[in-house]
Formats: structure tokens, sequence, C-alpha cells
């Protein structure tokens, strides 16, 4: 009798957690399969248009806030999404190289390395990780991109090879189709930010690795020092995300959220 009690009651309890009400009114939207979902991003023209990558080298988007989702892949894991913030049908996504859709999200074309510079692909590993070989190519891998809100042909990357390098902030002016060199930096970028207050005369980028920021203008670069034991993780309008790594008493680290205003 105890036992059937014991089990009753582990198969209630098991019940109550599987139907349990979430907290904060969540629903689950999709799309579910393919693996890990990374990197949501919602278009600033549209709520109802998300994309979202997975560690199965495929990418989902949805134009109906999640009811359906269709898949594409690019050959590799996407690493970052970037909607033209003047032309809702514009998208660019970073995976293998760096591709643009002007449908939308429906097609997808390789503007960076030039598809006639690709000599072909090299694949390291067993997890389909592939790498476009091409020639040229003037500045490898791009780690973070940024597109100038006053003129969407004006693009900012931030490029180099993650373990070696060299570093560097480039511009386009006719949305990927050549660029220009315009500072080094001290290592690889986590995200590139377009300050949205600053004039078009005397526009304000920022660029932020995990252990440098860098604020550049046509006048120069400013560098932001990070603090002492602590990372840059994110960076938004008007603030940086950095952690603060501190020693657990055991041996470890613990990470501690933080925060450093962004006032440039």
């Amino acid at each position: 009798m105890i036992r059937f009690l014991l089990r009753f009651s582990l198969t209630l309890a098991l019940a109550t957690a599987v139907f349990a009400q979430r907290p904060g009114d969540f629903k689950i939207v999709g799309p579910g399969g393919g693996g890990a979902m990374f990197r949501p991003q919602v278009s600033p023209h549209d709520p109802n248009t998300v994309l979202v990558a997975c560690d199965m080298t495929g990418a989902y988007i949805t134009h109906d806030g999640g009811k359906s989702w269709r898949m594409f892949n690019l050959r590799g894991v996407a690493e970052f999404f970037v909607f033209d913030p003047n032309e809702k049908n514009v998208i660019y996504v970073k995976s293998t190289g760096l591709w643009r859709s002007q449908d939308n999200g429906e097609t997808w074309k390789l503007i960076y390395p030039k598809p006639a510079a690709v000599k072909g692909v090299k694949m390291d590993s067993d997890h389909s990780d592939e790498d476009i070989v091409a020639d040229p190519n003037p500045f490898g891998n791009i780690s973070a991109m940024a597109i100038d809100p006053g003129n969407s042909k004006i693009l900012y990357a931030a490029t180099g090879d993650r373990t070696k390098g060299p570093f560097g902030l480039y511009i386009s002016h006719d949305a990927g189709e050549s660029w220009s060199k315009l500072n080094d930096l001290p290592g690889a970028a986590l995200k590139v930010f377009v300050n949205q207050t600053s004039s078009e005369e005397q526009r304000s980028v920022v660029v932020a690795g995990s252990d440098f920021i860098n604020v550049w203008k046509f006048s120069g670069v400013k560098t932001i020092a990070v603090p002492s034991g602590r990372k840059v993780t994110d960076i938004s309008a008007s603030k940086i995300s950095v952690v603060e790594i501190i020693p657990d008493g055991l041996g470890g680290y613990i990470e501690r959220p933080a925060s450093l205003a962004l006032n440039d």
C-alpha cells in the first residue's frame, strides 16, 4: 500500500510539472527541430517576420509570427542576421560568406567573397563545417556588420580570422560590391553598432570585442576602456553589457553581469 501511494504521488508530481502553467504567459511558437536555436532577429519593419539560426547549418524564417516556418541553408551556421533599416525586403546573413536577400528571405545571393572569386570549399571536420576558398579574398572572415541608418548602401564590417587576425573595420559605399579599410582593430569583434544620434557628416561607429571597445569617427578613433577582469558580451544603443570574471574560491570562476554607459 505504501509503495502504491509513493508511486501515485510521484506520478501526480510528474503530471503537475508537465502541465504546469508557464510563468510570464509564454507560449511555444516553434520551429522545433534542427538542433539548438540561436540569434533570433525580428524585422524592424514587420514584427511577424523573424529569423533564427540553428546549430545544424540551417536557419528558419517566419512571416506570420511563428505560425509557420521555412528552413533555408546557406552552407553553414548563420552567425548573424542584419535587417536593412530602410528597405523592408533586404536582409543580410553571414554564414560561410556574406549573403543578401532582396525579396524578404525567399532567395539569397553571395556578395562576399564575390562568386567569381570562389575557387572551392574546404571542409576540415566531420560536422559539415565549410570554409570558402576564394581569390581574391581581401579580408577573410566577417565577424560583425551594421548598415548605416541614413544610407542603406553604406555597410560597416568588422573582419579578420578569429584566431590569428589581422583584424580591421571596413566600409562599403555600394552595398558590399567593394570595400575600403577604415582602421585596424585589436581583436575579433562581436558587434558593430552605428550610433544613430550621430549626424551623417560625423557618423560614429562603435566596434566591440570581448576585451575592447572602439568608437570610430572620420576625425579619429576613441578607445573606451573595458574594466579589468570584465568581458564585453553585448552592445546596444545606450549601453554595453559586460560580465565580470570573479574567482569562485574553488579554483574556478563565475561571471557576474554588469554594464557600461555608452554616451558617444
